[in-house]
């Protein structure tokens, strides 16, 4: 049993407090007790006090390792946070099952004990709502996932990192930089940003090491018409990228699954459009479908030149596709285009050298 010492509770007050607002605090503690909040403390509480005093309670019970079970799986872009969970209960992270034990609150003066619901409760599925704090999180931790893929300060597109120390864009686009004899200078820019006083972050540049992996797309896509003759299963238009410098601070968009998607879904894609500072399309009623045997997605989500490479998500921001090309035909476009994500997978697991700088 994980006894936390005095200055660990206050490490993880600390980083509880900067992770959840108290509506979060009242639904984790009812995901972990299946009480209200104010079964364990006092109203009119400060959250931090609120916090402190909820995880000294937790630790008089012993149940403070299934509070921070439910802590763990929901805040999953508050990587400091996790690194502390994980470091003090490995079983957490390592997704062990907790034996259900019980616990004693006084009601009215009398002690009553109370079982641990089990946390299958969780479970919401086919609800089409989401919480909008969670779609924060993530999208504050793509914001520093997604990068400006340059050479020598020119924009070629878009990438975001797959692994700690790989980034994942079209071959395309790493193709632009050795037709220009230059590619040895390709890198990223991370953080490039417009903020919110209305002034431009220029971002930090990591260079490439080298490209790890790559796949062609087909040379119908390099043309007017990308449908004949259709890609193969091998022309799948992308680059991994090793960086020079390991970025695990970030996180990383795991490519481990697909999110099912279906005609009118919604899509997100995140880009730098034009070279510019990210900005994040959202469509909500984007998917046009498969085509080509499955091996590429169309929608009709926003994007400009300098977005090949960006990530396609749904619209709870998980991983779909990989954004290559929009429709090359004269007069209005009718689509975009992406590389579905599972295959791109399928492919980099095939070289194990590649396979090895993937997130699991």
């Amino acid at each position: 049993m994980t006894v936390l010492s005095p200055p660990e509770i206050d490490e993880i007050t600390r980083l509880l407090l900067r992770a959840v607002d108290f509506p979060q605090l009242r639904r984790f503690v009812k995901l972990a007790t299946d009480e209200d909040l104010e079964i364990f403390l006092p109203e009119n509480l400060a959250l931090r006090d609120s916090i402190y005093k909820l995880i000294a309670k937790f630790e008089k019970y012993q149940i403070t390792d299934q509070f921070l079970d439910v802590i763990y799986r929901e805040k999953q872009f508050q990587f400091e946070l996790r690194a502390f969970i994980a470091a003090r209960y490995p079983g957490i992270a390592a997704n062990e099952q907790f034996m259900r034990r019980s616990y004693l609150v006084q009601e009215r003066g009398q002690d009553t004990a109370r079982p641990m619901p089990g946390l299958e409760r969780v479970v919401k599925g086919g609800n089409p709502f989401f919480d909008l704090r969670v779609w924060l999180d993530k999208m504050s931790a793509l914001e520093r996932q997604v990068c400006r893929i340059e050479v020598q300060g020119q924009a070629l597109g878009t990438g975001f990192l797959v692994g700690s120390n790989a980034v994942l864009t079209n071959w395309h686009v790493v193709e632009e930089a050795r037709k220009l004899g230059i590619d040895r200078d390709l890198g990223c820019r991370f953080d490039f940003r417009r903020l919110t006083n209305g002034r431009v972050d220029g971002g930090s540049f990591v260079a490439v090491s080298a490209v790890v992996d790559e796949r062609p797309c087909s040379q119908a896509e390099l043309g007017d018409d990308p449908d004949l003759p259709p890609p193969s299963a091998a022309e799948l238009d992308y680059a991994l990228l090793g960086l020079s410098v390991p970025q695990a601070e970030r996180g990383y968009v795991s490519l481990a699954t697909e999110a099912p998607i279906a005609p009118n879904g919604s899509l997100v894609i995140v880009q730098h459009p034009d070279g510019q500072e990210m900005r994040f399309a959202i469509d909500t009623q984007a998917v046009e479908g498969f085509y080509h045997e499955g091996r590429r997605l169309r929608y009709t989500t926003n994007t400009d030149p300098g977005s090949s490479g960006s990530p396609c998500f749904t619209m709870q921001l998980d991983i779909v596709a990989l954004h290559h090309l929009g429709d090359p035909r004269r007069g209005p476009a009718k689509y975009n285009q992406g590389i579905p994500v599972s295959l791109i997978r399928q492919a980099i697991a095939q070289r194990p050298a590649a396979a090895a700088l993937l997130g699991p």
